[in-house]
Order: structure tokens, then C-alpha cells, then sequence
């Protein structure tokens, strides 16, 4: 990871991805955080090296490789990872799209999709064909809730609101799970979930309780409007993964760590202070938009 400025960073991506193209991108993650909580992070750098693009609308294929192929003709690069693949299956070994924008390697972004309505899979994998072959478009099933829920920022880029990607991350994870992610993280190979849930803990810090006794609110809006027919089983389980998060010491340091290094890089918050936060966000937002779906 290097430290970028994520004010800085979001116009970079602003002025070299074509401003006809804005309409059809959304940040996420890290970058969007960071973004959103600059002021109360003291102007910190962000510790990242991606810059995560959610192309919208759902099943919108066409844009994702038309965006994919004007970077590339406007000098973006692969990255080392990012090649294609002779055929479209099997979709999970396709990979991502990739790209470092011109003459610098500072940063990527990554092409991520919006789910269909009927996805099941928590991640699904779309075949996109380019110039010298086929790629996969990630589309994690949740990400409807923050392509619902985008701010358009001052350097013209939309970016998710922090409420909708904490219920995305939660509903992602209704259990800790066996999934680790696929690079060491402080010399470890950490949880998937670890990394995820640690993330709704980070951001309900950076909000402060105030902000997050809104979430609740906020939450049952976002799950009506994307799961009209389906929005209370989910309500009721968007806490579940957390509570398993907090009884377990091991997972709890993990998610520590991805949080030092990332989020609240600097800041020091030990697991004590994460506990609280996320016993509070279950007091103030996650019991209430249980309450709010009955029975």
C-alpha cells in the first residue's frame, strides 16, 4: 500500500477518466471513506493502492468494456495481474480489469458491476470481451445499496455515501466465514470478513454516533428501495456477521489490523475502542432496522 490524498486522488481520476464517461462510474471502498471522512481523518493520506470504479447499471456489460477500452487507447495501462484469457469460461478464472492510468503506477482502479436483481452469489464473475481476449467484471451482490445511494463530489466523480457501504459489507458477511483474502495483510493472511466487517467498524468511528443513530433510518430506505419484495429477511440479518465478529478475540485483532493499516492508519485504535463502536452501531442502527422488518 502507498498513501495517497484521497481528495487529490478522486480529481486525478476526474481529469483522466473522460468526463463523458463519469455518468457510468461510481468510488467505492477505501478511497470513498477516506473521501468522505478527510476532514475528521486530519487531511491524512489514505493507505491504498486501488481505486475501486462501480459500472452502472446493472448488467451493463457494453459500458464496462467501452470504458475499459478508452482508458486503454488513452495510455492506461494492465497491471501486472491483469491479462485475458482465451475463453469466457470458467467465469472465476477470468480476471480483473485492472488499470494504472498514464505514465504513473501510484495507483489502479479496478472495474467492479452493479448485480442483477436475481444474483445469489455473493460474487459473481461477468465475462467481458476486450481486444486480446476475455476479462470478468466483479459484481458482489450487495453493491446495489451504495450505487443507489451516490454523492456527487466537488471534483465531479460520484462517490457511495459511508451508510451504504456499511450495510453492504454487513449483509455481505452474515457470518465470519473461512475465506481469506488472497495477499498478507501485516505479515498475515487475514479473513475476508475480518477485513469487511473491521471496515463498518472503522467507518462508525469516523461517523461518531450521531451519524450512525441516522444509519437505521437510512438503512430501511436503501433496503426497500433495492429489495422491494425481500428487504425485511435482510433486515433482520444485517447485524449477524458483527455480533460473530464481536465474540471472536482472533477475528476482532484481525479486523484491528486491517484497520491500522487502512481506515484509521495513525490514528490507534485499539480492539477495546472497536468493540464499543460495535456494540453501540447494534444498539443504535442495526437493532432498530431489525425491529423495523416485525416478525
Amino acid at each position: 500500500m502507498i498513501e495517497l490524498d484521497p481528495k487529490k486522488l478522486l480529481r486525478r481520476l476526474a481529469s483522466e477518466i473522460p468526463k463523458s464517461m463519469h455518468r457510468h462510474v461510481l468510488v467505492v471502498g477505501s478511497l470513498a471513506a477516506a473521501y468522505h471522512y478527510r476532514t475528521a481523518l486530519q487531511r491524512r493520506a489514505v493507505n491504498t493502492k486501488d481505486a475501486d470504479l462501480v459500472v452502472h447499471p446493472a448488467g451493463d456489460v457494453g459500458s464496462s468494456r467501452r470504458i475499459a477500452e478508452r482508458l486503454l487507447h488513452l495510455g492506461w495501462t494492465r497491471t501486472e495481474d491483469c491479462h485475458a484469457r482465451p475463453s469466457a469460461t470458467p467465469t472465476d478464472e477470468l480476471r480483473a480489469i485492472r488499470l494504472h492510468p498514464p505514465d504513473s503506477k501510484d495507483y489502479f482502479v479496478e472495474l467492479l458491476g452493479v448485480p442483477g436483481r436475481r444474483q445469489r452469489k455473493t460474487l459473481a464473475w461477468v465475462p467481458v470481451r476486450l481486444a486480446d481476449g476475455w476479462y470478468g467484471i466483479g459484481c458482489l451482490r450487495y453493491m446495489a445499496i451504495p450505487a443507489a445511494d451516490r454523492r456527487r463530489s466537488a471534483e465531479g466523480i460520484d462517490v457511495a455515501s459511508p451508510a451504504s457501504m456499511a450495510l453492504a459489507n454487513l449483509l455481505s458477511h452474515p457470518d465470519l466465514s473461512t475465506q481469506r483474502m488472497s495477499a498478507p495483510l501485516g505479515g498475515r493472511t487475514l479473513l475476508r470478513s475480518a477485513k469487511d466487517l473491521g471496515r463498518v467498524l472503522g467507518l462508525a468511528i469516523l461517523e461518531g454516533q450521531e451519524g450512525t443513530r441516522l444509519w437505521a433510518k437510512t438503512w430501511g430506505r436503501l433496503l426497500r428501495k433495492t429489495y422491494p419484495a425481500g428487504w425485511k429477511p435482510l433486515a433482520r440479518r444485517a447485524g449477524s456477521g458483527l455480533r460473530a465478529l464481536l465474540k471472536s478475540r482472533l477475528t476482532m485483532d484481525e479486523a484491528r489490523i486491517t484497520l491500522d493499516v487502512g481506515l484509521l492508519s495513525g490514528r490507534r485504535v485499539d480492539e477495546d475502542a472497536l468493540r464499543a463502536a460495535g456494540e453501540r452501531l447494534i444498539d443504535d442502527a442495526l437493532e432498530p432496522l431489525r425491529l423495523s422488518a416485525g416478525r
